[in-house]
Parts: structure tokens; sequence; C-alpha cells
């Protein structure tokens, strides 16, 4: 114990070196008291090191800020605090004072701590929510970091219960006051009141060191991915510069249209034809008009695009290194950084960079897609006369167009399964994707764009974040019924559903649709639909994608059904809607209203009911869904018995009165369905028999 003088700047306890065995008393002077995030200055009359742990190195360091001084104390344990209070009787209302101070910036200290590493972790979590498409910006292969998706957010520490922040807070607005009549009236109130102070920040403390911790351990994990978006980042503003003309341009692209020509080794004579033809098409401001001269311009570039996309596809099959534009090319349509503008032709050439394919094995560019029909992965997808290819050979065959020995050589031959793709799927799905059929060219061109391309841009997580959201609503949207039967464990027949994402095909072009092209693959109902939309989509895509889903719904249907698909007698959603529609004006559940809009809707949709079904699906999961009614009651029940809302959506509108009478039903239906799947996992459990997956799955499929 002693009175200790420090200089200014002197330390006299370093945080980590230093070992706790005195508590001090600042009688002079200021101090401040500081950790790697934070700091507080203490003046006259204020403990010093009474937040740390006796026989322990310091958690803060203490310095002075001007000349100052210190009486010492013996530290082993918060026992020895009421000593130095009690053994200054003269200055225990100033040390009650100073304390409630301090407990009120150690509070203030928290919270600011706390904020700034909610704030820490928000930022890398915004950071790499944005990482995959800033890599797309400037070309860079988007890294995996697992480690982020294992980050938790700070949690504010159930230690310290609102109570005691308005405790101190109330001290401190009325310090004036109780320093002059409340602790000098009796010591053993001025050391309670320390007492109390000092439990209370004492506590806070220890949450401020364990924020440093989960602070350090933040940026420590995050290190790589943090140095990542550094370098992204200083990329972007090169781009930026260059962009703005103060810097040297990042992407040269140089007569593509040659690059690609040349990659593709067509003849001199289609290569000039299409040189010809895009000379043409660049030339004409109105290159979109009606006239004769423009239609048949269009047609012929579509024709000679398919043409060398062929060649230049087989070609990189077996070439490690494809050239960028040529990647461009099997990608987006792009031909001529002309036609696209240098702006575009920068933001083509990032991307086609950056592309990596879908991890899920959902999403496919229409490369990707025409390489597993080669690699005989996939089976060709139906023509236009929704024949697939078996079907297709047959007619041939039938029709005199080739012979048995053709046929049986055709049905496996890569090349051929691949010119019945590109001239079915992708040429045809182009222009439907495309949205206007009269209007449609192959090449990219900067016409088109509509919409930011990097907001269009249709990346994988994009679209299994579609999926996974109309999961959120309809969960039942994409299962198909099974049968699972294993007599040898007592299960006969139980229908289960299995859920199977579609396949999700970016057609490469800047278009506004989205289309089913079919529901399964040849007869197997549980094979996965195929789906298409614009690599580049200009409308709003979420509607787009959730029109999609309901055409999908739809023609499941009438495909599980077969030729019942419209006898009311065997319910089914296209049944029941087809019935609804039909004989609306008869419906007394309908009111005036109802009817008249019912009117209006099929002459919108030129009495096509699936059209109308689909429009009503869109406000089903749109607005239904978020509680906002749209459809009228008979509309509505359909849909809900046909396509359920999940558990986490019937909880949210349960208390609608439009809904309540139809979830009772549905959950007394699930219960139904629930009871005798339970019964099996009891019985197999009671004989120490494994569950089978198809039976769990099941239970939890209709508990969702």
């Amino acid at each position: 114990m002693g009175l200790i003088k420090l200089e200014k700047g002197q330390i006299l306890h370093k945080a980590g070196t230093d070992i706790v065995s005195t508590v001090e008393v600042l009688v002079k002077g200021s101090l401040k008291i500081s950790n790697p995030y934070s700091s507080i200055n203490a003046g006259v009359g204020t403990f010093i090191g009474i937040v740390e742990h006796p026989g322990k190195p310091y958690n803060y360091t203490i310095e002075a800020l001007e000349e100052s001084a210190v009486y010492s104390y013996p530290y082993e344990s918060a026992a020895d605090i009421p000593k130095v209070v009690k053994s200054n009787p003269k200055i225990a209302p100033i040390l009650a004072s100073q304390s409630t101070d301090t407990a009120a910036l150690v509070c203030a200290v928290y919270d600011q701590q706390f904020d700034d590493a909610v704030k820490e972790y928000d930022q890398i979590m915004a950071d790499y929510a944005d990482y995959p498409d800033l890599c797309i910006k400037v070309g860079e292969i988007a890294k995996q970091f697992p480690e982020i998706d294992e980050l938790i957010p700070p949690e504010r520490s159930k230690k310290i219960p609102q109570w005691t922040i308005d405790f101190i807070n109330s001290l401190k607005e009325n310090e004036a006051v109780l320093k002059k009549t409340l602790y000098p009236l009796n010591i053993d109130i001025a050391t309670g009141m320390v007492m109390s102070t000092f439990n209370i920040y004492f506590t806070i403390s220890d949450e401020v060191v364990l924020l440093n911790e989960y602070r350090r351990s933040l940026k420590k994990k995050a290190a790589g991915f943090i140095s990542a978006m550094k370098v992204i980042r200083a990329r972007l503003s090169d781009q930026e510069k260059a962009a703005s003309g103060e810097g040297e341009p990042t992407v040269t692209v140089v007569n593509a249209l040659a690059t690609i020509l040349s990659y593709s080794g067509v003849s001199s004579e289609v290569a000039a034809v299409f040189e010809e033809q895009i000379t043409a098409f660049k030339a004409n401001e109105n290159r979109y008009d009606s006239s004769d001269e423009a239609r048949a311009l269009r047609r012929s570039i579509g024709s000679t695009f398919y043409n060398i996309y062929l060649p230049a596809f087989l070609k990189s099959l077996t070439d490690e290194n494809v050239p960028t534009e040529v990647k461009m090319f099997f990608m987006f349509g792009f031909v001529d950084e002309e036609l696209a503008g240098d702006k575009y032709t920068t933001i083509l050439y990032n991307m086609a960079k950056a592309y990596i394919p879908d991890p899920k094995g959902n999403v496919f560019t229409i490369y990707e897609w025409l390489k597993k029909i080669f690699m005989l992965e996939v089976e060709p997808s139906r023509n236009e006369f929704d024949q697939d290819w078996p079907t297709y050979l047959r007619d041939q065959k039938t029709s005199g167009a080739i012979n048995e020995a053709q046929m049986e050589a055709m049905f496996g031959n890569p090349q051929k399964r691949l010119e019945f793709e590109i001239h079915n799927l992708f040429s045809l799905g182009n222009r439907m994707t495309f949205g206007r059929i009269s209007s449609f060219v192959p090449v990219f061109d900067s016409q088109n764009v509509l919409r930011p391309l990097d907001m269009a841009y249709q990346t994988s997580a994009k679209v299994n974040e579609y999926f996974d959201m109309i999961r959120s609503i309809d969960y039942g949207v994409f299962c198909r019924q099974a049968v699972y039967s294993n007599t040898d464990i007592g299960i006969t027949q139980l229908y289960y559903d299995d859920d199977i994402t579609p396949y999700m095909i970016l057609m490469p072009n800047v278009g506004s649709r989205a289309s089913l092209w079919q529901e399964i693959d040849g007869k197997n109902r549980r094979t996965r639909a195929r789906m298409i939309v614009s690599i580049f989509n200009t409308e709003n895509t979420e509607e787009a994608m959730i029109k999609l889903f309901g055409e999908f719904r739809w023609e499941m249907c009438k495909t599980a059904q077969g030729v019942h698909w419209n006898d009311v007698t065997d319910p089914s959603l296209t049944s029941m809607y087809c019935d609804y529609l039909q004989f609306f004006k008869k419906n007394s559940s309908l009111s005036a209203e109802n009817k008249e809009k019912l009117k209006t809707d099929l002459k919108k949709y030129s009495n096509n009911y699936k059209n109308v079904f689909i429009a009503d699906y869109l406000s089903y999961i749109k607005f239904e869904s978020a509680g906002s009614p749209r459809l009228n009651k008979v509309a509505r029940e359909i849909l809900f018995t046909f396509c359920p809302f999940s558990k986490e959506i019937r909880e949210k509108i349960g208390d609608n009165p439009q809904y309540t009478e139809l979830i009772n039903h549905y959950q007394a239906h699930m219960g139904n369905l629930i009871k005798p799947i339970t019964n099996i996992i009891h019985k197999l459990n009671k004989e120490e028999i494994d569950v089978p997956p198809e039976v769990t799955n099941q239970l939890k499929h209709l508990q969702k």
C-alpha cells in the first residue's frame, strides 16, 4: 500500500503482461483505461483495476493522461473493496459517486461494443451475400468460404438485465443530489453503493471482455474472406476508374465475331454469310421493325447462328482452353462487341469468366445442358409435337424417312441426339423465352437490355432461392406420389411424397418469359421437369417464377390424372378448377361481383382455364399467403385443398376467418394420414427394426 506518482503517458498496468495484485484509488489527475476496442477516462476518486481478476493478467491497460497519482491497496478478492472505502471515510462519498460514474461509463462501453460487434457481423454477412455478384462483375471465380456459414451473430448477455442499466443511469442522472444528501449520511451507505455498483459493472466488464473475444474470433475466422473482398473491391474500383476514363480498360475484346467463327471451324462461305448478316443487322437502326426485310434478316441470322453453334460446341468438348469470347457466345448469344456495346461486353466477359456450375445440379446454362445430352446423361427433350426422342425416331421410321438400322444407329448417337435438342428445346425455347416471337434474334444486342444486367442475370443461386421460396409457401409443389413396400418388415403398401426438384435451363437471351418445357421425362412420373428461362430476365422474375410453378402444378396434375384430368367425379386440382370455371354462373357460393370478374378473366385469357388458374395461383402465393385476400371463396378453397400452405404460413394466417375452417379441415385430414404412419414407426421401434427413410420422410412431409 502506498502513493504512486505517474508522469504523463506512464503505464500503471499493462494488459496481458502485469498480474493483478493491487487496486488503486486515483487521487490526482486522470487515467485512461483501455483495450483494443474501447476506452474510458477515469477522474479523481475512481477505483482503478476494480474490474480486474486478482491473480490474473490485466484485461485493460491503464495509462496516465496527465501528471497523476494513485493510492495503492492490496487486492486479493472483492472483500478488500469495503476495507478501502471504510479506511477513507472523508472521501467515501466521492468514491461512491465515482463508482456510479464508472458503472455508467462501463454500461455505455458495453452498449457500444455490442453495437460494433453486430455491425461487424452484419457487414461480413452482407458482403458474403454480395460476394458472388461482385465476383461476376469483376470476372473472378467465386471461392468457397464455408467458415462464414458457421458464423453466429453476437447475443446480448442475459447476465445484464435491463433494470441494472436503468438503475445505473438513474444514479448517474441524480449524481449531484446523491453526492450531497445520501452518500455522506453514513459510511455504510457509501460502502453499500460502491459494492452495489461494483457487482454490476464487474459483471458488465466481464461481458465486455467476452465481446472482445468474440470480435477477435470473428475477424480471425473471416480473415480469408475479408482479404478476398478487399481484392474484389480494389478491382471494382479499377473498373469504375476505367469506365470514367481515369484508368486503363480492364477488358479488351476486339473482333469477337472473327474469333468465334474461326473457333467454330465453319466453312469460309458460312462465315462470310454470318459476317454479312451481323453487319447488316448492326447497320439497321430499326432492326426490330415489322418490315419484310427486317423479318427476313432476323430469320436468316437465327438459322446461321445454330449452324455455327453446333460445330463450336463440338470442338469445345475436347478443348480445355475455350476463349472467353466463345464462352460468351455459348452462354449469352454474344457475337459482336459493337452490337453489345463496350459496357455490356465488359459485363458479359466478366460473367463468363466468373461462371461456376450449380453445385446442386438444378440449374444449367444451355451449353451445360447440351453437354449432358451429348454425354448421354439425360434424354433429349420433347419436340414441338410433344414427341420424345424414341417416339420421334419411330415416327421417322414409320414415315419412311429412315429405316430400322438407321433408327437403331441414331438412338444412341450423341451428335444426332444433340442436333435434335438444338433444333427443338434450344431454338424453340430460345424464341419462346425471348417473349417477342416475331422480333426474336438469337444474338446479344444492347437494344434488348431493358434492365441492368446484374439484376436480370439468373444465377444458379438466384434460381435455387426461387425453388426454396416456393417450397416455403406451397411445400408440396414438386412432390410426386410413390409407393413403398417391404413385406419383410410388415409394410405391404405405403404411399409417400417424393420431392423432385425440376431442371432449370438458362436460355442465352435477354427475354421476358419463363416456361415449362415438359413436366416429366418420357412416361416416368418420378423424373425431373424441365423448365426454361432467359439467362437475363427483364420482367419481374419472382412473378415469372411463380407463374412457372403454377403452370407446373397444372400440367403435373393433368399427367398424373391422365384421361380423368377434367373429370369432376375424380376430384383433382384440374378437374375441380375446370368445373368451377365452366359452371361459375350457377355457383351460389359466388357473388354477382365475383361472377362478373370471372367473366372478365375468362375473356382476358381467351377462355383458357390453365391461364386463369396460373393468374389465381400467382395471387394465392404472393398475396393470400401474406394475409392479403385476392381470391373468391371457391378458388381459395380449391387452391388450399390441393396446394396447401406450409405450416409457417398456416400459423401466420390461422386467425383469418377466410382460412380458419380450411385449416381446421386440413389439420384433421393430416391427422388421419399421420396416425397410421406413427403406428408403423412405433411398431418398428418396438421390434427394434430400423425405420425406412421413406417412412420417416413421409411423416416429416405431412407435418410441414
